[in-house]
């Protein structure tokens, strides 16, 4: 059936009615218990998607288009239809049921990709959990312009700075892609790119005419009947649920209350009745209760039948409630569902939870008013309401799955019709029930129908459901022209025209949605409307109109504040340029500003005249002021920031309107010194204002700065205009004088007696604006101000506050104004203190005619004028003994004021001013010591480093860059050396620094050397260039007579009290005022004042003061600024002197400076000849240093030889030293053992000897190939997991520090650990066995080298090296390795199971282990060069380790016995490859327990392997074809060796291969020649390494060299060539001369299994996975690399997400769970077990995990930015970050040499012990790994946050890791945050908390499972399948994910 137009209103009707009558259907007409409400839930969901999916597609028709039939259905019963046949089939809820329906509407996976496209309009794509959001700092806009990872295209932004965030609850937002304002430039979406490449497909052509289906009009204008039916019925409920409504629901329930206890029955049920939701097809079946008489009490004494009928109790979320005040609250109300925790997390999660229903009312009433004794809110809903409000709920969700269907072309229609239909007005307004009159008649009390704003103060409809009327202001013309103290006059508007349409109903109703409806409606609406070109501009506007509105709504009327739309709303929109533009060109931004300024007025009082904003002192548990202050600053700085005219803010209107919000905060925290007692309680007060007063700051800089860019284009009678008021406002407030010397007015005022504030707004604003003028402009709009001083006195105030605080005047104050004041003093952003300066500056120079009143003025305020007055003499002032401290800070004031000239310099440029403030950021940031890229970074404001490419420019001109050496360390920049001179440490910009210390590393820098350093003068930084020529005499007052006799009488003070506290910035300030008398004056000028005052005098006092007086650095500044004055006026200042100290005396002082070369007198001829002399003798010690550098650097060659000493005759016999780590005792007869790891080695690998790859490429030093990526084959993924299970392919690590055994005994007791579970004393490393150990000696054994080569090698042999044993010794020993024995399982638990093992067996399991030790060592030296020598070189640790374990099996054996050979730990089976190193493993077999010499036992071993080699390689190849192609494969990865005849003969030989078709037949020999080459090399190597094992036993001096046949191995060997290699290495370690002469022989072959079927072992380089080349890749580009995967089924969208994990082993991607656990489960399913190290790119990290016992750390990837930086900081601003071979070799070389856990142990220290203790039986359920970050290098690397953990508990070797993934969170207190208190020493307290642990106990986790009784948890998951895990948050993961988190309902995806 197809809908035409005509049908088109009895469809309407049909929708009507069936959404309004749903109530009447049987099925949900009345009330049922809580499992009967979910299954109705669940039939209403249904109900409403089949139904108006049903309508939306034309009947039916469109369906198809729309979704597939669902899998399920078709398989399940084939019967069932997929789609409703028709209106009637849609709303059968019959049907549904009873089950006989499966949705038909799940969207089709297959084309979920088609729903991102979004042709024609922005993407609006709204973020999920988990997902990136991308931002490219080149193309955006600004930050908030996004993409998701749908929409990005690499492409785009190749070389841009590109950087991710991951989605969480608290960082959402939608894609901007396709929003041309968001861009600099035009993207090309990735989404549209795919649909092209599809859209080629001939396939597709079906699909696309059938979307067309969708661009019908009849189906178009079905879409807008249905959304707009649909809206209207959503409007029309919730405009009549008044009862959540925060201004009435406290009402309601009194009026019940009251009615109930009164017995009005009657009056209660007419009240219910009208509150409860009313449409024109409800029926009297719900209720009996009417307005007739009969039904009074009088006419029917029933009470049953006057009450109303079916009734619910709905508790609704709020935010001042914890978990446990709503638990108890809710027993109270004795709720229908027993699981009150599950009651609980709903309401959280929810927002609402119904608390019980009932048809009889009075069973519902009861805990209707008991949950509300403890404050709970909670409404008496109807069950038809409450059925009716659900139904909304599914219409949203429905529209919500709509807008993810995966057509675009209904995309299109659905997503225009929603913003018509949203956008147009509500015409069924007057149809639908107007609450007002239910309103008036109730609560006549709040209802004043004389007050125009009625409606809105209850936040309700006006009459006739239109939007009331809002608490608008409007600015007159008559008000622009002055600031007012309190508010300027403003107009009340009584009527005002409002678009009423359906958006501004649903947003004016944002107050009574529940939690989630409230954001699924913001998620569906929002986004939705701002991705359309054509709405969102009048989408803007409806919200603007609105605004007051919704504002007023956030402060008074919501319950849940947080949640408001308007946040969103703000960022979506006001952002956009386009809609700034409207909202300023509409004057929208007045009503805004006085609707923020309206709220703010509530809470102002006057004081002094003046309206100021004061803290809020009235309860607002929820915070709801707070947010809306917040957001309504917020909302004007966002619109300023995008304001496209400059002069808009200048506007009068404007401007009067954001000063008048600036001046609600102009001195608002004003504080007052305390005396007497400490305070006890420190006022936190403060924090309010500062937060709002640094949100007015931002307002303020955000006007600057949009004003600075467009400088040119400011009318600057705006900016006069704008000084005008300002000034106006702040001069005529009327302050109290007191007169100076009868002549000099100053203000009066005691900074440490009244109350005072930091924070002036206003006068900032002031500076800001008198910047962008010149002074003699700003000077002449000063006309209404007639004493600046007014004006400056409040920021001199400012800057004296901080100063007393610092020196600790206010310390009784406590802490918290020391916090205030740095803030306030230390922070650039807000710049409040430097303008402050500036203000004073321009006080002395705009009241210059009275100089000494300025002078007098800032004494006055610093309370120091009565000690300048002489009233009070220097030690009684107020400040008693921290009066030179003070005086410090003064003259840093005054210094300030002379030489911080930026605010009046003028640029060519926007440019070269930022450029200038970055480069003097840099500069003083860097002095100090080298930074690192982004703590400098951090380290300016911000506002100068918005462009990095301005701050890189200024940086490289200002620093040098000192690469990172280490391994963790960062790159950082360094100041250059020339630019040390021009910085100056009295300067703001060195505030926060002392000065003594700076100028210290000042001079450190520019002395040539040590001795130098105090000689050196700072020269003050001070200078005119590009000045205001207005401000040039900026210094006029320090040249005062006034000023200087200040300065006369601060150096009098120093010389009488011999202080120089402040003496180093006193003289700093003379040289300073003397510097800009020579810039203004000329270079000879010295100020008159300072001639007339004997300045003079005082400097010679102190350049002659003894050493201990002043330090030498005073002295030399005094003697330098005294030599200046003398050389401009010798006559003068001689006379001075001479009258002041007499002619001997400055005689005495002429010859000193005479003997220091400076004559006094001297003349300017005299001066230059001196000079140029000097100039010759520095260039003579240039040179003379030139030629003893030479000397050096090239020491090594003039120096003779003959004085050393030849030491290789000198025999050594001793053994080596042994000392206990523990108790330093050497001399002990006590028996030694060394710590080791003893574990499986992921490097053993099969081989394939036709895979050119493994045998043709150099073993050329580590390598990464990017393009290979992460690909791992399946025979290496298999080898991975066998090895981490095979107890054959075990290895040894150890750190070779040796203890005692008894003392091992005594430290494993004392620190609770167990023989098989310890760390390292002295080193920390982690152990799980001990090696006993005894000395050897190699004195009169006979025993050598060669004799091991030659005749006998054996156990027997080398145990002559021990010295005889005691009886006592044996059995010591024997204990001890009894000991060993049964800890260690026999080293290998399976085989000791066997039932013919036997201790002495235990050697052999030892020495497999042990070859497996060598072949670690050679596999991990193929990766440095040379290869040939590469296992000798920088391995002494390793060999140690060799040789004590060697150590440790002869004395096994020499003292337990020898083992049987007869017994096999590993016996050969025909499909069981226990070593893949077999051919070595029967090497050492033989050499070690066998009495024949090692040449023959290697001989014979590779003469058998070569055969084999041979024989399968040459029979394997079948044909020419096969043989051609591998030759040509192998030539083209590296150069295949030729035979020559000889080596061809003995190939031949062996297997003689005759192939027809090859182009020469020796091409075959030339590839089995090459690859026996490389597959004996191994072998051979290892071979080597057991020799110098041998060596090291027997040598007689420590360093004595390995050397065979006469032959020093390491120089015989030190070459390329693998054939002279070979053949080198064999004539020393075989019977043979070379490889043809092994091939050759004619010796019978030795029978052993060892040497039957040898396997093949890779011969290849053996490392981690290659990685990326850039670690950007993972992020920017994570669904074109496509590794393999592994997560759980359940997870959705992963492909989608970058919280994952890359398995540097396998290269499995691995996906976050829900339980933490990805990393463990992946180790212990899929790869190699013990331990592993996993890439994180998001956070350019690298986790180390352990599995036993469970521990992670956390270490910078290596990776590194192009500043040298790693990890988090390298990625933070979208930095390319490329990959360090240096640091992923190291990463290699850990994981390689199985030394990871060890690294682990010592990350972790001590921590680590609490990881073993925890992992025992008691503990293991509460485990969880300790997430730890390596410490880096850098001081100041940020974000240490605790990353992701697994979890492992091992009873068995073969458990499966799903049986032990339950735990119980925070049992024993201690979790992945670590020990409860922060110590270790608290985890063995747990036991106070396990006794604890068995009382029940309530869960307060509201998001993860709800706990079981405890000792359930901790009995394990047996017992519960929930899995809780502390501190996560289901919502963070994906939201499938929390449901169900049991294995058994998982899989891996691969």
């Amino acid at each position: 059936m197809s809908v035409a137009d005509d049908d088109l209103g009895s469809l309407q009707g049909h929708i009507r009615r069936t959404l309004r009558s749903i109530h009447n259907l049987p099925y949900f007409r009345y009330t049922r218990g809580p499992t009967e409400r979910a299954d109705m839930s669940r039939a209403l969901k249904e109900f409403i998607y089949r139904y108006l999916y049903f309508v939306i597609s034309n009947s039916g028709e469109n369906l198809p288009t729309l979704f597939n039939a669902h899998p399920k259905q078709k398989l399940s019963n084939p019967e069932l239809t997929v789609f409703p046949d028709s209106l009637e089939d849609a709303v059968d809820i019959d049907k549904i049921t009873s089950q006989q329906t499966i949705p038909f509407y799940k969207i089709d996976e297959s084309r979920i990709g088609d729903v991102h496209k979004h042709t024609g309009r922005n993407c609006g794509r709204k973020f999920k959990i988990g997902e990136p959001l991308y931002r490219c700092h080149e193309c955006g806009c600004d930050d908030t312009c996004v993409l998701c990872i749908h929409c990005f295209n690499p492409k785009d932004h190749v070389n841009h700075h590109v950087c991710t965030d991951i989605c969480t609850e608290f960082t959402s937002g939608i894609c901007d892609c396709g929003d041309e304002e968001a861009w600099n430039s035009p993207l090309h979406c990735k989404a549209e790119e795919q649909e092209n490449d599809i859209s080629e497909d001939p396939a597709t052509n079906a699909d696309i005419k059938e979307e067309d289906v969708w661009n019908d009009s009849v189906n178009i204008a079905l879409v807008e009947l249905v959304l707009a039916e649909v809206f209207d019925y959503f409007i029309d409920v919730f405009n009549q649920n008044i009862e959540p409504l925060p201004t009435i629901q406290k009402d309601i329930t009194i009026k019940l209350r009251e009615m109930t206890q009164q017995g009005k029955m009657y009056e209660r049920a007419q009240f219910l009745n009208d509150l409860k939701y009313e449409n024109d097809y409800m029926f009297d079946g719900t209720t009996t209760a009417k307005t007739s008489p009969s039904n009074s009490p009088e006419a029917s004494p029933s009470l049953a039948k006057i009450d109303p009928e079916n009734y619910t109790v709905i508790i609704y979320n709020d935010e001042y409630h914890n978990y446990s005040q709503a638990t108890t609250a809710l027993r109270q109300g004795v709720p229908d569902n027993v699981h009150i925790d599950l009651l609980t997390s709903r309401i959280d999660g929810e927002g609402r939870a119904m608390l019980k229903c009932s048809q009889d009312l009075s069973s519902v009433l009861g805990g209707f008013f008991a949950v509300q004794t403890n404050g709970l809110s909670a409404t008496l809903t109807s069950w038809s309401e409450y059925l009716h409000q659900e139904t909304c709920k599914y219409i949203i969700l429905w529209i919500t799955h709509c807008l993810n269907i995966p057509n675009s072309s209904f995309q299109t229609t659905f997503r225009n019709m929603m913003g018509k239909t949203l956008c147009s007005e509500y015409l069924n307004a007057t149809e639908c029930r107007d609450m007002t009159p239910v309103v008036e008649k109730y609560f006549s009390n709040k209802f004043d129908k004389n007050d125009p704003y009625r409606y809105i103060d209850l936040s309700i409809l006006a009459d006739g459901n239109q939007i009331p009327l809002g608490h608008h202001k409007i600015l007159p013309e008559s008000s622009t022209h002055s600031l007012s103290p309190l508010i300027n006059d403003v107009e009340t508007p009584t009527s005002r025209t409002y678009s009423n349409t359906r958006l501004q109903h649903i947003l004016y109703f944002d107050n009574r949605y529940w939690k989630r409806l409230r954001k699924d409606i913001q998620n569906v609406i929002i986004p939705t409307l701002a991705s359309s070109n054509l709405y969102k501009p009048i989408f803007c506007q409806q919200v603007v109109e609105i605004f007051n509105h919704i504002t007023r709504s956030v402060a008074y009327m919501d319950r849940e504040p947080q949640l408001t739309a308007i946040r969103e709303c703000v960022v979506q929109l006001f952002t956009c340029p386009t809609n700034a533009k409207n909202i300023f060109e509409n004057q929208s931004f007045l009503d805004i500003v006085w609707s923020i300024i309206d709220i703010f007025k509530e809470f102002c009082k006057v004081e002094g005249g003046v309206l100021i904003w004061q803290r809020v002192q009235k309860s607002n548990l929820t915070k709801s002021y707070s947010i809306s202050f917040k957001q309504g600053l917020y909302t004007v700085e966002t619109l300023l920031s995008k304001v496209h005219d400059p002069n808009i803010p200048l506007r009068p209107k404007e401007i009067i309107s954001l000063l008048t919000l600036c001046k609600l905060f102009n001195g608002a925290w004003k504080i007052k010194r305390k005396e007497g007692e400490h305070v006890l309680h420190e006022d936190q007060n403060f924090i309010s204002y500062l937060e709002y007063t640094t949100s007015i700051y931002s307002i303020i800089q955000t006007a600057e700065k949009v004003s600075e860019k467009s400088k040119d284009s400011i009318d600057s009678k705006l900016f006069l205009n704008a000084i005008r008021i300002i000034s106006s406002f702040l001069g005529n407030r009327s302050l109290t004088y007191k007169l100076i010397y009868d002549s000099h007015e100053v203000i009066k005022f005691s900074v440490s007696h009244e109350r005072v504030a930091f924070m002036n707004p206003l006068q900032t604003m002031l500076s800001f604006l008198i910047e962008k003028v010149s002074l003699k402009d700003a000077y002449e709009a000063l006309e209404d101000c007639s004493d600046f001083l007014k004006i400056s006195d409040f920021s001199l105030r400012s800057v004296v506050l901080c100063s007393q605080i610092d020196v600790g005047f206010w310390v009784r104050n406590g802490m918290s104004v020391l916090h205030q004041a740095s803030y306030y003093k230390n922070n650039p952003e807000l710049g409040s203190y430097s303008r402050d300066i500036h203000l004073n500056q321009l006080a002395i120079l705009w009241e210059r005619d009275d100089i000494p009143r300025i002078i007098y003025n800032i004494l006055d305020r610093w309370e120091l004028l009565d000690w300048f007055t002489g009233e009070v003499d220097y030690q009684h002032t107020v400040y008693e003994d921290k009066i030179s401290f003070i005086i410090q800070q003064f003259i840093a004031f005054i210094y300030q004021i002379l030489t911080e000239r930026q605010y009046f310099k003028t640029f060519s440029s926007l440019k070269d001013r930022r450029m200038d403030q970055i480069k003097n950021s840099i500069i003083y940031n860097l002095y100090m010591k080298p930074l690192s890229y982004s703590k400098l970074l951090r380290s300016v404001p911000d506002y100068l480093t918005e462009d990095t490419t301005e701050f890189d420019e200024a940086l490289e001109e200002v620093s040098v860059f000192v690469e990172p050496k280490g391994l963790a360390d960062n790159g950082v920049f360094k100041l250059k050396a020339s630019l040390y001179a021009k910085v100056d440490p009295l300067k703001l910009l060195n505030l926060e620094n002392e000065f003594e210390s700076s100028a210290t590393i000042i001079k450190s820098h520019l002395a040539k050397d040590k001795d130098e350093i105090a000689k050196v003068v700072l020269i003050p930084q001070v200078s005119i260039k590009q000045l205001d020529k207005d401000a040039l005499n900026l210094g006029a007052f320090t040249r005062n007579t006034v000023f200087a006799k200040v300065v006369y009488k601060l150096l009098q003070v120093c010389l009488d009290m011999e202080d120089s506290t402040f003496l180093n910035e006193l003289l700093h300030l003379v040289h300073g005022i003397f510097r800009d008398d020579e810039l203004i004056n000329g270079k000879d000028s010295i100020p008159e004042a300072y001639l007339s005052k004997p300045i003079c005098n005082l400097l010679l006092s102190i350049a002659n003061a003894k050493s201990d007086v002043f330090s030498e650095s005073i002295v030399r500044k005094a003697d330098y600024l005294l030599e200046k004055m003398i050389m401009k006026k010798p006559n003068e200042l001689f006379e001075s002197l001479i009258a002041s100290f007499g002619n001997q005396y400055v005689n005495d002082y002429k010859d000193k400076k005479l003997r220091q070369g400076v004559n006094l007198q001297e003349t300017e001829k005299e001066r230059k000849r001196r000079l140029a002399k000097k100039h010759q003798a520095r260039l003579l010690a240039k040179f003379n240093n030139q030629q003893t550098k030479f000397m050096k650097e090239h020491e090594s060659e003039f120096d003779e030889q003959d004085n050393d000493v030849d030491m290789v005759g000198e025999k050594v016999y001793e053994s080596e030293d042994f000392t206990c780590a523990l108790c330093q005792d050497s001399s002990s007869t006590d028996f030694f053992v060394i710590p080791a790891y003893h574990d499986h080695s992921p490097i053993f690998r099969p081989g394939n000897i036709f895979n050119p790859n493994e045998f043709m490429p150099m073993w050329d030093g580590f390598y990464n190939d990017d393009e290979k990526q992460a690909y791992i084959d399946d025979d290496v993924l298999e080898a991975l997991k066998e090895n981490g299970s095979c107890g054959s392919r075990k290895v040894f690590v150890s750190c070779n520090h040796h203890i005692h055994h008894n003392c091992f005994k005594r430290y494993v007791q004392k620190k609770r650990f167990s023989s098989n579970a310890f760390i390292c004393p002295l080193c920390q490393t982690f152990s799980n066995c001990t090696l006993p150990l005894c000395q050897t000696s190699k004195a009169n054994t006979g025993l050598s080298l060669d004799m091991f080569l030659e005749s006998e090698l054996s156990l027997d042999t080398l145990s002559r090296l021990f010295k005889p044993f005691t009886e006592e010794n044996y059995r010591t020993i024997n204990s001890i390795f009894s000991l060993m024995i049964s800890q260690c399982q026999g080293f290998d638990k399976a085989v000791r199971k066997r039932a013919n093992f036997s201790h002495k067996d235990v050697s052999l399991i030892l020495s497999v282990h042990w070859a497996n030790t060598i072949s670690m060592l050679e596999i991990a030296s193929r990766l440095e060069k040379p290869y040939s020598i590469s296992f000798f070189r920088s391995r002494e640790q390793k060999y140690k380790t060799l040789k004590n374990i060697l150590v440790c099996i002869m004395l096994f054996t020499f003292v337990i016995g020898k083992p049987s050979m007869e017994f096999e730990p590993y016996p050969q089976q025909p499909d069981t490859v226990w070593n893949q190193n077999q051919l070595f493993q029967y090497i050492v077999r033989s050499a070690l327990f066998s009495p024949v010499s090692l040449r023959q036992t290697v001989t014979e071993a590779l003469t058998t392997f070569s055969r084999q080699f041979l024989r399968d390689f040459l029979q394997g190849l079948s044909d020419a074809e096969q043989v051609t192609k591998l030759y040509a494969k192998a030539s083209k990865i590296g150069d295949v060796l030729k035979v020559s005849e000889q080596m061809l003969f003995a190939l031949r030989t062996i297997s003689d291969v005759r192939m027809e078709g090859l182009d020469s037949e020796s091409i075959i020999y030339d590839l089995a020649y090459t690859f026996l080459l490389k597959s004996l090399l191994p072998t051979i190597r290892r071979c080597l390494v057991f020799i110098k094992v041998l060596h090291e036993l027997v040598k007689d001096s420590e360093n004595e060299t390995l050397v065979i046949n006469g032959h020093e191995v390491e120089e015989e060997l030190e070459f390329e060539d693998t054939a002279e290699f070979v053949n080198k290495a064999l004539k020393m370690i075989t019977e043979k001369e070379s490889l043809v002469d092994l091939l050759t022989t004619q010796e019978s072959i030795v029978s052993h299994p060892y040497l039957e079927n040898i396997p093949y072992e890779y011969c290849g380089i053996i490392k981690l996975i290659d990685l990326s080349k850039y670690l950007n890749t993972y992020v920017t580009q994570s669904k074109e690399i496509k590794l393999r995967e592994e997560r759980s089924q359940h997870m959705k969208n992963a492909d989608n997400r970058l919280d994952f994990k890359i398995c540097l082993t396998c290269g499995v991607k691995v996906h976050l769970r829900a339980d933490r656990h990805e990393m463990t489960k992946h180790l212990n399913k899929n790869c190699f077990k013990p331990f592993g190290a996993f890439l994180m790119p998001n956070s350019s990290e690298v986790c180390l995990h352990l599995t036993q016992p469970p521990s992670n750390i956390f270490i910078s990837a290596p990776y590194l930015n192009s500043h040298g930086e790693v990890g988090r900081n390298a990625m933070r601003r979208g930095d390319l970050t490329t990959l360090n071979l240096k640091r992923y070799e190291h990463l290699n070389r850990l994981w390689i040499n199985n030394e990871i856990p060890g690294y682990i142990s010592r990350v972790m220290g001590d921590e680590f012990r609490v990881t073993i203790l925890s992992n025992g039986f008691l503990f293991a359920f509460n485990r969880e790994p300790r997430p730890r970050r390596i410490p880096p290098t850098d001081e100041d690397d940020e974000d240490m946050e605790e990353g992701e953990d697994g979890f492992f508990t091992e009873g068995n070797d073969e458990m499966d890791v799903d049986d032990e993934t339950g735990q119980a969170a925070n049992l024993f207190g201690v979790g992945a945050e670590g020990i409860a208190g922060g110590g270790v020493r608290d985890f063995f307290q747990f036991f106070e908390n396990f006794r604890n642990t068995l009382q029940p106990q309530g869960n307060g986790d509201d998001d993860a499972p709800q706990n079981p009784p405890p000792i359930l948890q901790f009995l394990g998951p047996q017992f519960d399948g929930a899995t809780i895990i502390r501190n996560t948050n289901p919502r963070n993961l994906d939201e499938d994910d929390s449901d169900d988190n049991d294995d058994s309902d998982e899989r891996e995806i691969w």
